[in-house]
């Protein structure tokens, strides 16, 4: 008879020998290809992307990826280990020379029968996927009660909270996020839809233990909402913005653009009927947490977009989810 303890022996061995022997697994010097989908390129300036391969003992990249418009071509390499367990692809910053990956990994996945499908799960987020139903943003303005009474340019300001919390699907006024890991961050954007788009930020957040948003953004009011101690002033405890005023905003050398007039209507129209305003929320690399409301561009992670459109302060604003998100396929070259 065979002791349980020789069963386990057996069992591990048996691991061993089909991961060591796997016929699939790729080797050195077999040439595969990376193929990407939602993933656009980005600037020089921004930094570019790079893949790299590992077996728990070995990083090692197979090649950057050239700063593109539009979608990332395939890049064919060849293997440089054996019995490779698993890829990666991260963000490195402009002024990268070094051979380590940066901690910025934004899809992630093992080798299986020979192939590997990267995703931002355990990449971008802790593990667990991208929430699906995020809940629903507000329309409010309190920097100018005191000054104008309320209801005061409402519409001028955007929170992500909702004063009816049954609205949302976890039950609570707050917006709803998978935590990230420390190399990311959320931001939250603004988008006049003309023609160039115009994208302003209200911020950058990360929500608590419970995945929720419950304080505020790094630029707290913001510099148009005419607070002097605009990033501690104000009484909402959740990111957003108002855009009523350029006083204080003007003191700091910070202006919109000319054809942007304040108070901002977020809730306005075109002629058709559509939204001249949109939400986004975008996941950011965290080395570029320091940038300014105007200064900074939407990284190609885009989870999260919806029309504002009219309503009133009350009426929540459903932010909806986009499944398309960035992920990767490896496979052998030569199949």
């Amino acid at each position: 008879m065979i002791s349980r303890r020789s069963l386990l022996v057996l069992s591990s061995c048996f691991i061993l020998i089909s991961c060591d022997g796997d016929p699939a697994a790729p080797r050195a010097g077999d040439m595969l290809q990376i193929e990407f989908a939602n993933l656009a390129g980005i600037p020089v300036d921004v930094g570019h992307f790079e893949t790299w391969v590992h077996n728990g003992r070995d990083t090692v990249s197979v090649g950057r990826m050239a700063p593109v418009e539009g979608a990332l071509e395939p890049l064919r390499f060849e293997m440089p280990l054996d019995n490779a367990t698993g890829a990666f692809v991260t963000i490195e910053p402009p002024s990268d020379a070094d051979d380590r990956p940066s901690r910025a990994i934004i899809l992630a996945g093992p080798f299986e029968a020979g192939s590997a499908q990267l995703v931002i799960e355990g990449a971008l987020t802790d593990g667990r996927p991208l929430e699906d139903a995020p809940g629903a943003h507000s329309l409010f303005t309190t920097s100018n009660n005191v000054e104008l009474g309320y209801p005061s340019y409402e519409n001028a300001g955007l929170w992500l909270f909702t004063v009816v919390p049954a609205r949302n699907r976890h039950g609570t006024r707050e917006v709803k996020l998978t935590p990230l890991r420390s190399a990311w961050v959320y931001e939250g954007w603004i988008v006049k839809q003309t023609e160039p788009e115009v994208w302003i930020s209200y911020g950058k957040f990360r929500p608590d233990e419970l995945s929720l948003l419950r304080s505020r953004d790094d630029s707290g009011a913001g510099p148009f909402s005419g607070d002097e101690d605009f990033r501690n002033a104000g009484v909402e405890d959740v990111p957003g913005e108002e855009w009523t005023t350029a006083r204080v905003a003007a003191q700091i050398g910070i202006t919109l653009p000319p054809a942007l007039a304040l108070p901002l209507a977020l809730d306005a129209v075109d002629a058709q009927g559509n939204a001249l305003w949109h939400h986004v929320i975008t996941i950011e690399p965290a080395y570029d947490e320091t940038e300014g409301p105007l200064e900074g561009r939407p990284f190609v992670v885009r989870p999260y977009e919806n029309a504002i459109g009219p309503g009133g302060p009350g009426d929540p604003r459903t932010i909806d989810f986009n499944p398309a998100l960035p992920r990767a396929s490896i496979r052998n070259a030569s199949a």
